[in-house]
């Protein structure tokens, strides 16, 4: 087995250049990371921890760039193509991805000879699925849908079956655990991360772990790539049985970059429309619509800009995507060109890019029959422009954010060590005159008083958001039966009637967000009070000039819109269901009874996770911010203590991190 990261037959017809900008953004970041750690090396023991905290984060920053779309769309053949990698991720006729697959590009973390990485789920969501035919068939059960909910848990009992089959007595042993391999090779992705045609279980070694397979991490090193990026394929949208659903959509939630996958046959079908709500909920920060396969296309140049009027059309009456960027091209094209191929192209494939070549002025006709054509058929493929789009998209969203937070807590630290070097150089009082016991005691009381007061907002805030889910919950419920009475009195009680839950989960990220911003509120009152006391303690009791002590607050976690609210729930769902629904015997009121009892059973799990455990870990991250803080500040009350007794930190290296700061702020301006 040959490591793909070794391979040097495949090579694109350029070097991925569109990556400069992003390559640019990592050498800042590098020369800030030089500056801290020499930085760190010459200052105070309690403000050295700090600053090599800084430089762990520098580390260990990894954007995550997620490739969206339906089964089948052409996801991994595209990944592969943006790798300059053909083969790396199944991408033939049957097979598609099962699997969150990460692809890390040279990550100077990479475990110890490993290349790939597969985790299995746990005993316990493989019973769940099992037990209820999972999410799919949780929604028939909770809709009163006994025979479709049966349905479904018996096709899921065939998969398993056929998955402990083929397992054999290692199926028990093999849940809740992992398979790692120091190379990366095409036979043991295929183990793992693809499936065949539905129903299609021969017993190959393809997809032979697949069914219970829950994420992928590939390790990739590239020349002339970026570092420290990963690449995530995911499963198709319409997965089987929703499987995956919930951990497609954690995917999105941990990404500032999506790229939604679509067909030039079928630009924005309802599926579609569903992922990018499904963006819009959980708030990705930039998205890039990919308009793949123009290379099947009659005209791909007069075509594309038809189908770009219509899919901003469709965006715009849906009410999302204001401002997208739209790319076309085609993954096939790139493959062809990545493995010098482009001379057995199919004719119908070669016209489309004949006419595609023809509207360039740098393209002749001749070269479509010369040596340039591999060089065409790579800038077609729109695998550049991609690559430049990310690039930027990146820079502009996590990278800029990265360099905020990294420019502000540096600040804060080169603050800390001046202050220090100040009371090292004059000294305010004597060593002997503090009673450092009692000094450390009373900063530690400050951070105390912090906490307990940011535990009470919390508190509060959750009670507070609970309260205004349950009245949203309501409101929403009572509207549509009022609706589904005015439905049935104006048309009767044949035709079918759909519920539209975007305006409950309209209320439910509003409320939310609410509570969030009245916490994070709560932080900045908080750590005032603390900063005045760590001020009065510094500068009163320690003596040090006032104007030399700057505490800068905390800002707290940004929320986001909690993911859960984007799962598929059966009010989503258009099938027969709910055109049977409203056949079945008994008066309108009754109907509207057991539709009532459906949609609270649909929401209720949504409300219970908002106000609980999804409100519970963001108030975790605002109050662990709040102690950082106040541990910061306690260290340095004790750096402060530590000056009177050290000499001063060499002044030529605060300087050198200060112009590292400020040249990577003007490169993030420019």
């Amino acid at each position: 087995m040959r490591d793909f990261a070794e391979r040097d037959d495949v090579v694109p017809p350029g070097n991925p250049e569109g990556f400069g900008e992003l390559e640019a953004c990592w050498d800042g970041l590098n020369r800030i990371r030089a500056a801290l750690a020499d930085l760190s090396a010459d200052a105070a023991p309690t403000l050295r921890a700090e600053l090599e905290r800084i430089v762990e984060r520098i580390d260990a920053f990894e954007p995550s760039v997620s490739i969206l779309g339906q089964v089948k769309a052409g996801k991994s053949t595209l990944l592969n193509a943006m790798l300059g990698q053909p083969g790396l991720l199944p991408s033939d006729v049957n097979p598609w991805t099962s699997v969150i697959t990460n692809v890390h590009l040279n990550s100077p973390r990479r475990p110890a000879d490993i290349r790939a990485l597969f985790r299995f789920f746990d005993a316990l969501e493989w019973d769940r699925l099992v037990t209820t035919g999972g999410r799919l068939g949780e929604m028939a059960q909770r809709a009163g849908f006994a025979a479709e909910a049966d349905q479904i848990r018996s096709q899921v009992m065939q998969m398993r079956a056929a998955t402990e089959g083929r397992l054999g007595s290692a199926f028990e042993d093999l849940l809740g655990t992992s398979h790692a391999f120091p190379i990366l090779s095409r036979e043991v992705i295929d183990r793992y991360i693809c499936y065949g045609d539905a129903g299609d279980d021969r017993g190959r070694a393809q997809g032979f772990y697949a069914d219970i397979t829950k994420t992928a991490d590939l390790y990739i090193d590239l020349p002339g790539y970026p570092k420290n990026l990963c690449i995530r394929d995911t499963p198709g949208v319409n997965d089987t049985f929703m499987m995956r659903e919930q951990i497609t959509i954690n995917a999105i939630s941990e990404s500032r970059v999506c790229v939604i996958v679509l067909s030039a046959h079928q630009a924005l079908s309802t599926m579609d429309m569903a992922l990018l709500r499904i963006i819009g909920n959980v708030e990705a920060r930039e998205i890039l619509i990919f308009v793949n396969r123009i290379d099947e296309l009659p005209d791909p140049v007069a075509q594309t800009v038809e189908i770009e009027a219509s899919i901003r059309r469709t965006l715009a009456r849906a009410g999302v995507g204001e401002g997208l960027t739209i790319l076309f091209g085609s993954a096939h094209w790139a493959m062809r060109s990545l493995e010098d191929t482009c001379d057995a192209l199919p004719a119908d494939s070669r016209h489309a890019l004949a006419r595609w070549a023809a509207a360039r002025a740098d393209c002749a006709p001749a070269d479509l029959f010369g040596p340039r054509l591999r060089q065409i058929a790579y800038d077609a493929s729109g695998v550049p422009d991609l690559h430049r789009a990310v690039a930027r998209r990146v820079v502009e969203g996590p990278g800029r954010a990265m360099l905020a937070d990294i420019q502000s807590v540096a600040g804060n630290v080169i603050s800390e060590v001046e202050t220090v070097d100040i009371v090292a150089r004059s000294g305010g009082l004597a060593a002997a005159e503090i009673d450092r016991a009692a000094i450390e005691a009373r900063a530690a009381a400050i951070g105390r008083a912090c906490d307990d007061r940011l535990r009470t907002v919390a508190a509060d805030s959750a009670a507070a958001l609970t309260e205004r889910l349950r009245r949203a919950q309501d409101q929403f419920v009572d509207g549509a039966i009022g609706s589904l009475a005015a439905h049935i009195a104006a048309y009767g009680e044949a035709e079918g009637w759909r519920c539209d839950p975007t305006t409950l989960r309209m209320m439910i990220r509003s409320a939310y967000m609410t509570a969030c911003k009245t916490l994070r509120s709560g932080l900045t009152d908080a750590a005032t009070e603390a900063a005045e006391a760590y001020g009065r303690l510094i500068c009163q009791d320690l003596r040090v000039p006032e104007g030399s002590v700057a505490i800068h607050l905390p800002t707290g976690p940004a929320p986001h819109a909690p993911g859960i609210i984007a799962q598929t729930i059966a009010l989503d769902m258009q099938t027969s269901w709910w055109r049977r629904f409203f056949l079945r015997r008994g008066s309108p009121e009754d109907r509207a009874r057991r539709y009532r009892a459906v949609i609270l059973a649909e929401t209720n799990p949504l409300i219970e996770d908002v106000g609980g455990e999804t409100f519970a870990a963001f108030a975790g991250q605002v109050t662990a911010a709040g102690r950082d803080f106040c541990t910061r500040q306690e260290d340095f009350v004790r750096a402060v203590l530590d000056a009177m007794q050290r000499p001063a930190t060499d002044e030529s290296l605060l300087a050198g991190m200060a112009q590292a700061l400020d040249d990577m702020s003007n490169r993030g301006a420019a």
